[in-house]
């Protein structure tokens, strides 16, 4: 705290009182306020310097030009993330609007499911494809399609799927993928699966989608092909609901 003396009017005598102390905040908050200092006053950055942790000192012009350059590194990987994103998202269209259309084109039942599990098999390559229905679809007679088990529907995997606040998705745990996929003694484990609901107006069924790779399902990946996926297929099933 340093003083500050001026004289009083009334006696004449002069009276200390004491003034705030500058401290580096104030320093700081001036500088913050008044970004154009060292513009006015450049002889000051002569003298100035910013001690690295090493003890070594840079001036403050190069210390700046040190963060701007880290920022702008940051904004460059921000922006690689963000078209990489943007790439992936256009082939997810892209993918989606050639298998609508497709399905869309198919005119029967049977003819449309197998048409979906076809372009299954295209988009998920090496991936086993299994299709479970309920009963209020008519009967099929077609590979990897089939009726949903008796204790299927009371299962806690079905009541995931088809609750009104779930996307649809569920990953599977390995209980879950030895019961839906079994294993024939000359094929290779499902070490990694997913459900997808298909539900429109109800439940209509079950997608269910398995890969040898322990990685291919993860929780961890994101579902909105799947979900979109779901949607698709759930619209063409619609169709053929028996009343």
């Amino acid at each position: 705290m340093t003083t500050q003396t001026k004289p009083d009017t009334a006696t004449g005598d002069s009276i200390t009182t004491p003034t705030p102390e500058l401290t580096d905040e104030h320093v700081a908050q001036y500088l913050r306020a008044h970004s154009d200092f060292f513009t006015q006053h450049p002889e000051l950055l002569e003298d100035l310097s910013v001690p690295h942790a090493t003890g070594e000192a840079i001036s403050l012009i190069e210390r700046q030009v040190g963060i701007l350059r880290n920022k702008n590194q940051q904004l460059e990987r921000e922006l690689h993330q963000l078209i990489a994103v943007a790439k992936e998202n256009q082939q997810v269209s892209s993918k989606l609007h050639t298998f609508m259309l497709s399905v869309v084109a198919a005119r029967g039942f049977g003819v449309s499911l197998s048409s979906i599990r076809d372009l299954l098999h295209a988009d998920f390559p090496d991936t086993k494809v299994s299709i479970r229905l309920f009963g209020i679809l008519p009967d099929i007679t077609l590979k990897d399609c089939k009726r949903i088990a008796a204790t299927l529907p009371k299962s806690k995997l079905t009541q995931a799927l088809f609750s009104s606040h779930a996307r649809g998705v569920v990953f599977l745990t390995k209980r879950q993928i030895s019961n839906v996929f079994k294993r024939a003694p000359d094929n290779k484990p499902i070490h990694s699966a997913v459900a997808v609901a298909l539900r429109k107006r109800q439940p209509l069924g079950i997608l269910f989608l398995g890969s040898t790779d322990a990685q291919r399902f993860q929780s961890n990946m994101g579902t909105f092909f799947l979900g979109n996926l779901g949607e698709i297929i759930s619209a063409k099933l619609q169709q053929f609901v028996t009343n």
